[in-house]
């Protein structure tokens, strides 16, 4: 069974000198004059954990800014080893789809932020898409995590300064304390299991128990379902996270374990029925029902011999 973790065993203690800090007031101090800004000079936000992706949707807002401009300025700052060049923030997608548009130049606001400020306003402006995928979500909330411990200042905060960091986290799309801490999970797993998530093959309460698992293991995993097209289920997940705890995990306990709880499937069976009043057609009304029954497996005995 999938052992109860609390913040530190998720986080290695990220949130333990946690201090509530408002990007906000970080960019009131600076003005919002909106520049014209070559594409040419803007570089992806690093680790930037969201798609970008050339779907109908994007092809929508090409060209909706081609007939109307962007309406909405990017958010940049400068690069640290080049003031003349410039990170995204906020608009990755509304500068792809101005590239499409024919665009050599996008409207943004430009401002001096610290990377935690920065990562948490990037986090926060991408969170706003109906559609993320489980992936994006937990390298998402992991960064916003990550930025939130880096700004934490003090040393006197109580036991609940965590829930409240991760309260913080998952502010912006309304998810609990558990539900943060399930997602950032999941960016312990292999690449190959976290794409499996994503494709909805392996579902987010079994991938959490995975995440538990050693690289070996989940790379095992991986090579099990390849060659046998089989993941765990629930139960066998929780059965690896227990023989690892008592040190006993290897790949021939997978087996063992895979082997002992998979059970043959039986291929559902057809339900076919019959109507009389449809069969009725194709036999003379005083015709009973049970000769009519005699003639259809008649020949359903000559169709199965010809078969």
């Amino acid at each position: 069974m999938a052992k109860n973790v609390g913040n530190e065993d998720i986080f290695g203690g990220m949130f333990h000198n946690y201090k509530d800090k408002t990007v906000q007031t970080e960019l009131e101090k600076q003005t919002d004059t909106v520049q014209k800004v070559s594409r040419k000079r803007l570089h992806s936000f690093k680790g930037h954990p969201f798609r970008v992706i050339e779907d109908e949707q994007m092809v929508q807002l090409a060209d909706s800014i081609k007939q109307y401009g962007i309406q909405e300025p990017l958010l940049l700052r400068p690069l640290k080893e080049n003031p003349e060049e410039y990170e995204i923030i906020s608009g990755h997608r509304r500068n792809h789809a101005a590239g499409i548009a024919g665009l050599e130049e996008v409207p943004a606001y430009i401002r001096e932020l610290d990377d935690d400020t920065a990562t948490v306003l990037m986090v926060d402006a991408n969170n706003k898409r109906e559609v993320l995928l489980p992936s994006e979500k937990a390298w998402a909330y992991r960064m916003k995590a990550d930025a939130l411990r880096h700004q934490g200042k003090r040393n006197d905060l109580q036991q609940n300064e965590e829930d409240l960091g991760m309260k913080a986290v998952g502010k912006k799309n309304r998810d609990s304390v558990r539900t943060v801490q399930r997602y950032i999970r999941l960016t312990y797993l292999s690449q190959e299991l976290l794409q499996l998530v994503d494709e909805e093959k392996l579902t987010i309460t079994i991938a959490y128990t995975i995440s538990f698992l050693n690289c070996d293991i989940q790379n095992y995993i991986v090579s099990y379902y390849q060659e046998k097209h089989i993941l765990p289920d629930n139960s066998q997940a929780e059965a690896m996270q227990a023989e690892q705890e008592r040190g006993m995990l290897d790949t021939a306990a997978v087996e063992r374990i895979m082997s002992k709880h998979l059970k043959e499937k039986k291929p559902a069976r057809a339900n076919v029925t019959l109507k009389e009043s449809r069969l009725r057609q194709y036999f003379p009304e005083n015709m009973s029902s049970k000769e009519m029954e005699d003639i259809i497996i008649e020949l359903l005995e000559k169709y199965a011999k010809n078969q």
